[in-house]
């Protein structure tokens, strides 16, 4: 006797397959198509979904990589000689650092340092000495060849004291 055969039998004798032999035959097409419906919808969202689920996140995931992969890449280059330390002359710098450092140095607070592109940095300083603001942006071209594109400074109600927008590069 097959495995099949023998679950069949141990269905006729339970009280569900006694059930089921006690209905008509068009009652049991409609129990059997409902059974069938069930497993189906059972199979779909127990086994087919979340694998077809799975499948897409790792296919995006691949995709991400790779991408990422091409932009390693294509600028592995540029990287090497940043990492080298290979990087001089005003246009290929940031500012950022340079100018953080330097205010830090000559003792300006900044209030906003906003980098822009072309490597153009904004800064805005409030409440901070004219004269000692004068001296940092005099240092900065001085020192790391740092050029003020825009000035624009107002008076704060303290005597001596400025609120600046500076656009540097």
């Amino acid at each position: 006797m097959s495995l099949l055969s023998r679950a069949q039998q141990r269905l006729k004798v339970s009280a569900a397959g006694r059930w089921y032999d006690e209905r008509e035959p068009g009652e049991q097409r409609v129990v059997l198509a409902i059974v069938v419906a069930v497993s189906l919808t059972v199979l779909w969202l127990g086994i087919w979904k979340p694998i077809s689920d799975w499948r897409m996140l790792e296919h995006n995931r691949y995709q991400n990589a790779q991408s990422l992969l091409d932009w390693v890449q294509v600028n592995e280059t540029r990287a090497r000689e940043v990492a080298r330390g290979g990087e001089q002359g005003n246009g290929n710098r940031s500012l950022l650092p340079l100018v953080t450092r330097s205010a830090d140095a000559q003792g300006i607070r900044i209030s906003r340092l906003q980098p822009e592109s072309n490597s153009v940095v904004s800064v805005v300083i409030q409440a901070q000495p004219f004269n000692e603001v004068l001296s940092w942006l005099h240092q900065l071209q001085a020192n790391n060849g740092i050029s003020v594109q825009r000035v624009s400074i107002d008076a704060e109600g303290t005597s001596g004291l400025i609120n600046a927008q500076i656009r540097l590069r």
